[in-house]
């Protein structure tokens, strides 16, 4: 049966500054309990909002790298619904109806699928700016079964984009790409830090078979994107199998059980009340607001970023490995603008380096975690000279930079082994079967008595090659004797 999913992307715009249409923090995280609050946030009497103008820029950034349609105007709704955690009873959002304008229309989001190289598009219905709603915190048992909730206003108020798609994608695994895509984009572009918790939301709509469709709310990460959406389209296939109807309803991801839960029949459009917030007039786009949004918006495109890695002939998938994290794509970028080679700096970091803050448990998100500009292009030009092998760079500097990333690169070097001839003839003394082997025509021995020699040298810079040919050497002077 076919599958149709559409998705709700909500991020926080956590690099606005501040909240929608207040001074307070857009990051809450932090803030003790009801912390980070206003009157403005809080909803009180006599409050009125006004407009963050970072806000805006980022949101109209946002929709110019989604070639979305961007109006002439636009206009905040309030959508009413009554819940503890909303506390003005509405929320200041978007629509696309009753007086509404959004701040996009009519877009679309190209995104890749590393494993195939395939380039695949969504449509973008529209995006609406509006400000997230407070923290419900719930005890033991969840939404379903804790018997009391707790409300948070801190993140009351903080900025989000809600990017609407089209019912385009086929799959779960698209839907997942999509939504890393689009996060990776949405920092390119400044407007959010993809890793703070609880940054972003997706609420996925599935329908099977041309069947009703049943929305899954607050999924919060991209691996439960795929996961809530395979559990569903199994539910609702075995619905179908066994002659039922799929109702039209919300129901709420379990990620603890990898289920989805009834939460309520779904609402309609028409329930929410909208109308044009009457305390925020309609707020013009200027050219120069466009104007300004697109230099944002060209600076972030990822299909370019990548197409030029690709023409300095990186290899795809240490081209991937740089663009999804960003401080090592700053850092490659800035090395070979100094005469660094590309594909040298590319396996460095993005394969090399990269792994081995992960192997450390270091962030490879964190510019910190990085080393400076000079020691990488330092690292670069000592291997290609040959001074130092690649092997001892990846085995021994690589390790002790990732540690310590600030380290000055010479007090990382190893010392360079001297005579190796010593530790040669020690091998080959003590070795006598491996030495036999290769004499009788199996190549790989050579290989372990290489690594044997390896050993005995110790933490010291010393080419294999070197070694190599010095085995073969030792070991045709044995033989021939």
């Amino acid at each position: 049966m076919r599958v149709v999913i559409g998705l709700e992307i909500h991020v926080q715009m956590s690099e606005a500054g501040s909240k929608l249409f207040c001074d307070c923090k857009a990051d809450y995280r932090g803030f003790n309990v009801n912390a980070n609050v206003c009157p403005v946030c809080l909803g009180l009497p006599g409050a009125l909002p006004v407009v963050s103008k970072k806000s805006l820029e980022l949101a109209l950034a946002t929709s110019l790298a989604l070639k979305c349609e961007v109006p002439k105007f636009i206009v905040f709704t309030r959508k009413h619904y009554f819940y503890p955690d909303l506390p003005k009873n509405y929320q200041i959002s978007m629509f696309e109806r009753a007086g509404g304008v959004p701040i996009c229309r009519n877009g679309v989001i190209s995104f890749l699928d590393p494993s195939t190289w395939e380039w695949k598009t969504c449509r973008v219905r529209r995006i609406n700016i509006e400000e997230d709603p407070g923290r419900t915190v719930y005890e033991e048992g969840g939404i379903t079964g804790s018997p009391y909730a707790l409300v948070d206003y801190n993140r009351s108020g903080v900025p989000l984009l809600e990017i609407v798609t089209e019912p385009d994608i086929e799959t779960p695994r698209d839907a997942r790409l999509l939504v890393e895509y689009l996060l990776l984009m949405l920092e390119y572009l400044g407007v959010t830090n993809p890793r703070l918790e609880g940054v972003f939301r997706v609420d996925a709509n599935v329908s099977i078979g041309g069947g009703e469709r049943v929305e899954i709310k607050n999924i919060g990460s991209t691996l439960d994107v795929e996961k809530a959406l395979n559990y569903e389209i199994l539910r609702q296939t075995k619905i179908r199998e066994a002659g039922g109807v799929i109702e039209r309803e919300t129901r709420h991801w379990d990620a603890m059980r990898g289920i989805t839960r009834p939460l309520r029949h779904k609402e309609y459009e028409e329930e929410y009340l909208y109308f044009p917030d009457p305390d925020l007039p309609p707020i013009a786009i200027t050219e120069e607001m466009v104007e300004k949004a697109l230099r944002i918006a060209e600076k972030a495109d990822l299909q370019v970023l990548l197409g030029e890695l690709l023409k300095l002939n990186v290899p795809p998938e240490h081209a991937w490995s740089l663009l999804s994290t960003k401080p090592s794509l700053e850092l490659f970028r800035k090395t070979v603008s100094l005469g660094g080679d590309p594909q040298l700096t590319a396996r460095i970091l993005a394969v090399d380096y990269k792994g081995e803050l992960r192997e450390q448990g270091r962030d490879p998100y964190d510019p910190s975690s990085w080393p400076p500009l000079e020691t990488v292009l330092e690292l670069v030009k000592l291997t290609l000279s040959g001074v130092y092998p690649y092997d001892t760079i990846k085995g021994l500097v690589i390790p002790a930079l990732a540690s310590n990333p600030q380290a000055r690169l010479e007090t990382v070097l190893p010392e360079k082994a001297g005579d190796i001839e010593v530790a040669v003839e020690e091998v080959i003394r003590e070795e006598v079967k491996a030495v036999r082997d290769y004499l009788q025509g199996k190549t790989q021995a050579l290989n372990y008595l290489v690594g044997r020699v390896i050993k005995k040298i110790g933490r010291k810079a010393v080419d294999p090659r070197v070694i190599r040919e010095a085995l073969e050497k030792r070991i045709k002077s044995v033989r021939s004797t």
